[in-house]
């Protein structure tokens, strides 16, 4: 699950911690079809964008607001929930989505037969820790040795997909044979796997976060969620003993 949307939650009490982080940069991204010419952060300017309010794109939207200096009354935001977001860009009522650059963006280049383009915010260092392996404290606290077999099992499984991600995407398909197209598929994944790494662990093994990174996502985590400043302890929110 999404590591911002976690810390929240046990910020507010609920008894989960993260035990891997897969997707250390956030692919969140402004995706709009290329011939818009939407190139920085100052081209939003009188634009249309699409949004779903709080999923965990949104969080990050107004972070990214804030650091470039984007307001409001910039531009028109209209909103619906994520698919909605896609519909609103293939169909021209808006100009830009705010989500992933991946599936929304292969989304929006399938559907239009155009290309897309994302300004990704982590260009921009809007950048907090998301896709995570997500464990119970109770669980962390009693079953350490399953917990270490997971996490051993899961890196083995995301380091063969890396290696070959057809041969990945076929193996979901002989056990869920209705999951999606397969070229479609194939096509996300290996638009997924460079998010797995950030620079500080690009030569790492997978699942090796830095601490920076945690540190810094918690922060902003804390910092643009409004919780109480007390909440910003990385420590309460992760740990890397499981991780092989």
């Amino acid at each position: 699950a999404d590591f911002s949307t976690m810390v929240k939650v046990a910020a507010m009490g609920a008894p989960v911690k993260a035990i891997g982080v897969l997707m250390q940069e956030n692919p969140t991204s402004v995706v709009g079809l290329a011939d818009k010419n939407i190139k920085t952060p100052q081209d939003i300017k009188g634009k249309t964008v699409a949004v779903a309010p709080g999923d965990a794109s949104s969080q990050l939207w107004t972070m990214f607001m804030n650091k470039v200096g984007l307001k409001d009354s910039d531009f028109k935001t209209i909103t619906g929930n994520p698919q909605t977001t896609i519909n609103a860009v293939i169909t021209g009522q808006a100009d830009l989505l705010v989500g992933f650059a991946t599936i929304p963006l292969i989304s929006v280049e399938q559907a239009t037969k155009k290309p897309a383009r994302a300004i990704l915010f982590a260009d921009y260092n809007v950048n907090v820790a998301t896709l995570s392996i997500i464990a119970r404290d109770d669980m962390i606290k009693d079953h350490a040795d399953l917990l270490k077999r997971f996490m051993r099992a899961t890196a083995k499984s995301v380091n063969d997909s890396e290696k070959d991600p057809a041969a990945a995407v076929d193996a979901l398909l002989k056990t869920l044979p209705a999951a999606g197209s397969r070229d479609t598929m194939i096509r996300t994944l290996q638009a997924t796997i460079p998010f797995y790494r950030t620079p500080e662990t690009e030569m790492a093994p997978i699942f090796h976060v830095s601490a920076k990174n945690i540190d810094d996502s918690v922060a902003a985590i804390v910092q643009y969620s409004k919780l109480d400043p007390s909440a910003n302890v990385p420590a309460k929110y992760y740990t890397g003993a499981f991780v092989p």
